[in-house]
């Protein structure tokens, strides 16, 4: 082989090895994916997948600890947890609502967890309820997270205005207006709607965001911005089917 022809060989060589990313021993391996998660999640799954510091462009997460009123769903001999109740006159499909709201009993999520937001540059003390304040991650099997959503969506036509007896904030009743809202095209299904319970400290319209990821169901209080439910929804749908690389 001539002087020439060797050069010209090994010159292609070096341009196939530089060319496949996988040949001639230069390359790193691809990063094997994660691996799928089946459904319900568990909360460790969930705290995983909750937002915290400044992933939302503008805001800062803090994770929450469970509240008072949420810790009541799981009751104890002496104190079974109960269910608000409608008055007489409230459309039945209203129930749905209140559970999603206040009671998490009628649908118990398998886990749920949530995020306190507040705005990067925040110079008031006070929250403002009608903006963005908090994300909720709750847990089911897919087909009981359909059923919520599809028992929320049913109630919206009805339940304008209806009254309760609730041991959500004391006991005490409240008058419950709902209301529209605009829900974001995002995740497996969405839906929106404002909520207001008269004669509660945070008496205010709070408009609230539900989107579900197969059996996850993410809430957002107060005004959203579109792109952070997508956000959410991306992160958890790679994390229940595995389609993201691991170190990412």
């Amino acid at each position: 082989m001539s002087r020439f022809l060797r050069t010209a060989v090994a010159a292609i060589t070096v341009t196939v090895c530089l060319a496949a990313t996988t040949s001639c021993g230069s390359a790193k391996p691809a990063r094997p994916p994660r691996p799928s998660h089946s459904e319900p999640l568990t909360e460790a799954d969930l705290k995983s997948l909750l937002p915290s510091g400044k992933t939302f462009r503008g805001y800062i997460a803090r994770p929450a600890e469970p509240r008072a009123t949420a810790r009541r769903t799981s009751g104890t001999a002496d104190y079974p947890p109960q269910r608000s109740t409608l008055y007489p006159d409230a459309p039945p499909a209203c129930e749905a609502l209140v559970d999603f709201e206040l009671d998490h009993l009628l649908h118990r999520p398998t886990a749920r967890v949530w995020s306190e937001i507040t705005p990067q540059f925040r110079v008031h003390t006070k929250t403002d309820y009608t903006k963005f304040h908090q994300v909720t991650l709750a847990s089911y099997s897919v087909e009981e997270a359909k059923a919520v959503m599809a028992s929320l969506k049913a109630a919206l036509p009805s339940c304008d205005e209806f009254g309760l007896n609730t041991l959500a904030f004391g006991d005490q009743t409240g008058a419950v207006t709902v209301g529209p809202w605009s829900a974001p095209k995002v995740g497996d299904d969405a839906i929106a709607y404002t909520w207001t319970i008269q004669g509660i400290p945070m008496d205010e319209t709070v408009p609230v965001t539900v989107v579900r990821t197969g059996g996850v169901i993410a809430s957002y209080d107060g005004a959203v911005r579109d792109d952070i439910p997508r956000q959410q929804h991306d992160k958890l749908r790679e994390f229940i089917s595995g389609t993201g690389a691991t170190g990412d």
